[in-house]
């Protein structure tokens, strides 16, 4: 800020040099000559103040020439404003050397790459840890030093939110894992960690779940046999065996149903990661669903709303799956119509399924999709879920890229919502929109 002195000042140099001015035009009244005296006594001023400035700038680490009354103002804030950047947690050029000598000295392997995902910079640990000399490396793109194809289009679609992990070398077991943040005005910061151990034990985990799922598969379906055969041997009259007999009979197919969803999550996890391309009819997907289900449930009604033909990239046996579990969870949670939406949005095609059902509380909301979390467990057994129908929609959501919205109110029922992104839509063969239809 300049300083009302300033002014003061100036308006001195002015007054003293117009006295000149009135001296000179006095004794020799001549106004051009009494002119070029004002002028010259201004430019000597301002001449002697410009002096002392270049010579605080040639040498800044002294103070500044702050006695004068043209600039004081002016210099002193440059002064105070030079004093900050001094003072530590200022912003200057000298920011992101110090963040990379501080990345230097990290464990985990950072790179820095420009907005054309070229490299521009990386730590010792990057370059064991990718088996590359950044001497060599500089200015390729990203891509080519660590090389896989998952990479490539991870960053071609610039969706940074999930870490991305990519197994680049020749061993099947070495992973690595890659995340992105924001860097400077557009370079980008990438964190790479070895989670070869990480990813072996989850795999093994799945593996596990898989495994004792498929061996309880053959005692369970002899156990059924069994009961089904006492069921037509025991005496009509025996009310109490029979009872147990069919109560024996209710439990082994909730087992089976626990099992076969346990297979199918195992297996959704295992291929989580790749690109699923399949061109899905999403109308004609939701069609047969609705058809399967109204022949389970008669006495229900399922209407089916489409406003749009977008097909979309991915797997159908996956997607019929979540809508599946969507509609069941629907029907038995509630007594009304069950709607089931495919409609365009401004962020890309949502699929919904809308119920007039109990509603469900907003703090249960949040953990609805984790495995055997149940908002009402006596309900939750008496209608025979197995806890993992939600587990399934979220986890093929994220294979699809989709987003998982639930909007709900107590007493008024529930929306299931799955919103793709456009980049997955796959415009119809003819090129056209169909009519909105409600079945």
């Amino acid at each position: 800020m300049i300083t009302p002195s300033f002014f003061v000042l100036e308006s001195r140099r002015f007054f003293f040099a117009a006295l000149g001015f009135g001296a000179t035009w006095l004794l020799t009244e001549d106004v051009t000559l009494s002119l070029t005296v004002l002028a010259a006594a201004l430019a000597a001023s301002w001449g002697w103040q410009l002096a002392k400035l270049y010579r605080w700038f040639a040498q800044p680490e002294e103070l500044p020439p702050i006695g004068g009354s043209g600039v004081r103002g002016i210099l002193h804030d440059v002064y105070v404003l030079r004093s900050r950047e001094s003072q530590p947690g200022a912003r200057s050029v000298r920011t992101q050397p110090y963040l990379k000598d501080s990345l230097a000295s990290m464990r985990d392997a950072a790179l820095i790459i420009n907005s054309d995902g070229r490299l521009v910079w990386c730590n010792d640990a990057a370059e064991y840890l990718l088996s590359i000399r950044f001497e060599e490396e500089e200015g390729k793109p990203l891509s080519d030093v660590a090389p896989g194809k998952s990479l490539k289009r991870y960053m071609r679609d610039e969706n940074f939110q999930k870490p991305l992990r990519v197994k680049p070398g020749p061993d099947p077991e070495f992973c690595l894992q890659f995340e992105f943040s924001r860097f400077g005005a557009n370079d980008r910061l990438v964190f790479v960690k070895d989670v070869t151990e990480q990813d072996k034990l989850e795999r093994m985990r799945r593996d596990f779940v898989g495994n004792v799922s498929h061996e309880l598969r053959t005692p369970l379906t002899v156990i059924k046999g069994y009961i089904e055969t006492l069921q037509s041997l025991a005496d009509e009259s025996d009310t109490t065996l029979r009872k147990s007999l069919g109560s024996m009979d209710t439990q082994v197919s909730r087992m089976e149903r626990l099992i076969s969803d346990l297979l199918w999550l195992s297996r959704i996890e295992s291929v989580e990661g790749e690109r699923k391309d399949d061109e899905i009819d999403m109308v004609a997907l939701l069609s047969d669903v609705q058809e399967g289900l109204l022949a389970a449930w008669p006495n229900r009604e399922i209407r089916l709303n489409v406003s749009t033909d977008q097909r979309i990239l991915g797997s159908a046996i996956e997607l019929r799956s979540a809508i599946d579990n969507l509609l069941v969870n629907a029907l038995k949670y509630s007594e009304g119509p069950v709607t089931l939406s495919w409609a365009e949005t401004v962020v890309g095609p949502a699929l919904a399924v809308e119920d007039t059902g109990p509603g469900i509380e907003s703090k249960h909301i949040p953990r609805l999709t984790e495995r055997f979390y149940r908002v009402d467990k006596s309900r939750s057994q008496a209608t025979g879920g197995t806890g993992l129908g939600l587990a399934i929609v979220k986890h093929v959501a994220v294979s699809h890229e989709a987003k998982l919205f639930v909007d709900s109110e107590v007493g008024k029922g529930s929306c299931f919502r799955l919103v793709f992104p456009n980049d997955r839509v796959s415009m119809p063969l003819d090129g056209a929109h169909a009519p909105s239809m409600t079945i």
